[in-house]
């Protein structure tokens, strides 16, 4: 790796640590919208806000109820025999058809579908159930003033009605009807195993029906024409807890089975591990940002290496010799050129550039003065200095004759005093 690759890494690294130290230091987690009794509401069975049922479901568990979050698709409850009540609360994405089609043949086998719904028409085969009109408006029943409450009495005695004087629902409750579904023009209908019986009126207001059961197969479902009855707000009005824990323990008095609440149509949906299973457990964080930013960084990167700026470099040319083959190569010449002036010369040069750096005299100071001076700093003999400087230039001014014993005897002698020279 030479140093330009290594200082690119280097910056790359640091651009990196940069963006995740900003991503940690400035993160904030935003504070969650106020709710609105809409379909943005979150009415999971993981929200403790208003319009969630958290509170339903802690209910049923400290009441000795088997209960659980489903996180899975409809499809699953196939391989699924203990699961016999299933608790479907208005959630933002709705079932598609293929999920339709697996809970109608879940319900024909004796399960219990409790759907607390306001908008939403359930259509298994040629019947399906339809919201109508909302309830007659009445007075407040509120046990706590906080929202206007409207009186739902029960219309069937039963065991779901057990202990229950009236259930306490909104004011944007609707009632419930059954009729023919429309008959698709796609030709993508599935066949359902069974059709829906009669709907039959539970409970309601005046004379509109806010609660009603429909026999399907050997199940049932129980369509209740709002989630307030069920939310954390509306738990307590009334007797709404008792009427939900009547339901649930007439469910599953026989078979002991277990009740879910459908929490995969709000978003919670199992991954079964992996990497959606990890950026689930990060969400709420800023890893998830740093790892995009990591990922964008990335493919900068691979663009760039990728990618040619500028005017086309010629690739360096390696030479094919190295420095011994090319002192020997010239030696060679200059001794079959008999120019040993030219040699001694190359050496001499150097070593009196080096001897003037030394003394600290100009390179044009005359031999005497930079003999002196060298003497008096090295602390040698002067004659030394001055015998094998005086020698090299006669030779290289062409004032003497050299042969190649002397040329190799003041090369030796260059060296040594080159030696005694610092770095």
């Amino acid at each position: 790796m030479n140093r330009q690759t290594l200082t690119n890494s280097l910056l790359v690294a640091l651009v990196v640590a940069l963006l995740l130290g900003i991503n940690l230091l400035f993160y904030v987690k935003p504070e969650p919208d106020a709710e609105m009794d809409d379909y943005a509401a979150d009415r999971s069975t993981h929200s403790g806000r208003p319009y969630g049922t958290l509170g339903a479901y802690l209910l049923l568990q400290e009441s000795g109820v088997r209960v659980s979050r489903w996180e899975q698709d409809y499809r699953a409850l196939a391989d699924r025999q203990d699961v016999r009540v299933v608790i479907f609360v208005e959630p933002r994405t709705k079932p598609g058809a293929r999920q339709l089609r697996a809970l109608a043949e879940w319900i024909g086998r004796g399960g219990t579908f409790v759907m607390f719904e306001r908008w939403w028409p359930l259509r298994l085969g040629r019947q399906q159930l339809l919201p109508g009109s909302h309830l007659l408006p009445e007075g407040s029943g509120s046990a706590f003033g906080q929202v206007p409450v409207q009186r739902a009495v029960p219309w069937q005695p039963g065991g779901a009605f057990q202990g229950v004087s009236w259930l306490g629902v909104s004011p944007k409750a609707t009632t419930v009807i059954m009729q023919p579904a429309p008959i698709s023009d796609t030709g993508d209908d599935f066949p359902f195993p069974f059709q829906m019986a009669a709907c039959v009126p539970l409970a309601g207001v005046q004379d509109t029906p806010a609660v009603a059961e429909v026999r399907y197969g050997e199940g049932r479902i129980i369509h209740v024409g709002d989630p307030f009855v069920i939310a954390n707000q509306g738990l307590a009005e009334g007797d709404n807890a008792r009427f939900l824990l009547n339901l649930v323990r007439l469910a599953t008095r026989d078979n002991a089975g277990q009740v879910v609440f459908d929490d995969y149509h709000h978003g919670y949906r199992t991954t079964n591990g992996g990497l959606l299973g990890l950026l689930g457990y990060f969400r709420g964080t800023p890893i998830p940002w740093m790892v995009w930013h990591i990922v964008a960084l990335g493919l900068l990167a691979a663009y760039t290496l990728g990618r040619r700026f500028g005017r086309p470099v010629r690739l360096p040319v390696k030479p094919r010799t190295n420095a011994l083959e090319f002192v020997t190569a010239m030696a060679q010449i200059q001794k079959a050129a008999a120019a040993r002036d030219l040699a001694l010369e190359n050496l001499y040069r150097r070593f009196h550039r080096r001897l003037c750096h030394y003394t600290g005299l100009p390179t044009t100071a005359p031999l005497k003065e930079l003999c002196l001076a060298a003497s008096e700093r090295s602390g040698h003999p002067m004659s030394e200095w001055q015998a094998v400087t005086e020698r090299c230039q006669a030779v290289i001014e062409g004032r003497a004759a050299m042969g190649d014993a002397e040329l190799l005897r003041l090369a030796q002698r260059l060296r040594a005093l080159d030696a005694r020279l610092p770095p």
